[in-house]
């Protein structure tokens, strides 16, 4: 970014704050939007998609749209922003620093020691080298079709469960149904 377009990112952060102060039920123009044209990249063979266009409220970072042009990227950020004020959550007062939130780890968190068997053995990687949240999902880690199929295949060899099922693939729900899994093998020996 150039030092004038830095400049001028800075004036429009600024007024925005200072306006804000004058109500305090905020709408999305009531915040400092940039737009980005990107560079695509290709994205061939992977289940990645990239849209040319972002918008974005400055200095909310998870606060974006992404579109084929311009304005489908200013759509799905307002459709983004009402989405977040819609569920009653506090709105940051526009121009100010955002701070960033990680996800809830409480539930991954039950299955701790499952999951540094799974992560050794489905991607060969040190669970405890890694953050997972409770939305943490496969599509983390497989980036293609094929990397995705490839890991359900070794997850039903290692632990004899199909995940396809599992609604976004959530690291979570698949260590929960490894577990019930292995609960209801050992009530079969038991009897």
């Amino acid at each position: 970014m150039s030092q004038l377009a830095r400049f001028k990112r800075s004036i429009k952060t600024i007024y925005k704050l200072i306006i804000s102060k004058l109500k305090s039920n905020w709408s999305l123009r009531d915040y400092p939007i940039e737009y980005r044209q990107q560079e695509m990249l290709d994205l061939t063979d992977t289940n990645l998609t990239m849209y040319p266009w972002e918008a974005r409220i400055i200095n909310w970072n998870t606060m974006n749209g992404d579109g084929y042009t311009k304005k489908e990227a200013f759509l799905k950020l307002r459709e983004k922003f009402e989405k977040y004020k819609s569920e009653g959550r506090e709105l940051p007062r526009p121009g100010l620093k955002m701070k960033l939130t990680f996800a809830s780890a409480e539930k991954i968190g039950s299955f701790d020691t499952a999951a540094v068997q799974f992560f050794k053995v489905i991607f060969e990687i040190d669970y405890n080298g890694i953050f997972i949240s409770d939305e943490s999902s496969m599509y983390d880690f497989c980036w293609t079709d094929d990397s995705l199929n490839e890991k359900q295949l070794k997850i039903a060899e290692a632990y004899g469960i199909d995940i396809k099922d599992i609604e976004g693939l959530k690291i979570v729900d698949i260590l929960r149904r490894i577990k019930e899994a292995q609960a209801s093998k050992r009530s079969v020996h038991n009897l």
